[in-house]
């Protein structure tokens, strides 16, 4: 997964790891909106801070942009893909679920996620490709 730094038509910057690139579309897994606050303190510093794009979105699973809404798409630095990998995983840690009882084989668990993921994928795969749904654009 390589990840990079995405500017969109509306105006938002958008860090993730892209998954699957096509003509018409880049899949990103988890893209984060990049927010840029003045520090108060100094007129030239600004603060940086990632959330969610979109928060209403399953966030395990890649988003879909679409190519004519991506005005650049560029390599992110190094310090940025660590602050990345940081909120990463802090929204990784706030979505997993409780658990009552303990789970001795974390790898067969994490396997069995990514079965989930991938099938899930593949579902909204045809669903999207599915003659009944239209894409507005």
């Amino acid at each position: 997964m390589l990840c990079k730094v995405l500017k969109l038509t509306n105006g938002d910057t958008l860090i993730g790891n892209v998954v699957e690139e096509s003509r018409s579309y880049i899949e990103v897994h988890r893209p984060m909106k990049v927010v840029l606050a003045p520090r108060i303190s100094d007129n030239h510093m600004f603060s940086l801070s990632m959330m969610k794009w979109d928060p209403l979105m399953n966030f395990s699973i890649p988003a879909r942009i679409f190519k004519q809404s991506i005005v650049s798409v560029s390599e992110a630095t190094i310090e940025i893909v660590r602050v990345y990998g940081e909120a990463y995983n802090e929204f990784d840690s706030d979505n997993e679920p409780e658990h009552d009882i303990e789970i001795d084989d974390d790898e067969s668990q994490s396997e069995d996620r990514m079965s989930e993921i991938k099938e899930e994928i593949d579902r909204m795969r045809v669903a999207m490709t599915s003659s009944n749904n239209h894409i507005l654009h």
